[in-house]
């Protein structure tokens, strides 16, 4: 049976850590994916408006499933699906970020807002080639707006049990990456 689905992560996939868009080849061998019939997913931890289209190179997915699955959308950018982040869950990743330290952020509908720590993830972006991805929250008010659909942050594995101690109640899921 032919394959009918491709589903693609970008960062370390697509392109390669430190380079700023995917390679030219990987994104022609997309392309003829796509010609020979097969849908093209990209599915990320970024949520959709946190991918500059510079760095997918013409690259024209069929369908986005972004914000670690919270939301998906086809190629026209019609949402399919969203899930946001109730006030409880936020507040408490906040809390407890602050409480300990921890750079964090959010993903919201238009782009990554970093609520604490906006240096930490400069530095790297900045490493990554991937400078005004995200947006300095500081003033920790973009959440007024809308509610975001996913948290990022740099919390070490003991970190992530100290917070399910105190907030596992919650039902929250961490995806360590590298």
């Amino acid at each position: 049976m032919p394959a009918t689905l491709l589903v693609l992560d970008i960062d370390g996939t697509l392109r390669p850590h430190g380079e700023p868009r995917v390679p030219k080849e990987n994104a022609d061998a997309l392309r003829t994916v796509q010609k020979a019939g097969v849908k093209l997913v990209i599915a990320t931890g970024r949520c959709r408006a946190e991918i500059p289209a510079k760095m997918l190179r013409g690259i024209r997915p069929d369908y986005w499933i972004c914000a670690a699955g919270a939301q998906v959308e086809d190629a026209a950018g019609t949402a399919l699906y969203t899930s946001h982040m109730t006030a409880e869950e936020m507040y408490a990743l906040v809390d407890f970020c602050e409480d300990y330290e921890h750079p964090l952020g959010f993903s919201f509908s238009d782009g990554g807002y970093v609520y604490l720590d906006y240096e930490a993830f400069h530095v790297q972006e900045k490493a990554a080639a991937l400078e005004g991805c995200l947006k300095d929250g500081e003033d920790q008010d973009r959440h007024l707006l809308d509610m975001p659909f996913s948290a990022f942050g740099m919390l070490a594995a003991e970190d992530i049990a100290k917070f399910q101690a105190k907030y596992g109640y919650l039902g929250l899921q961490f995806l360590p990456t590298t």
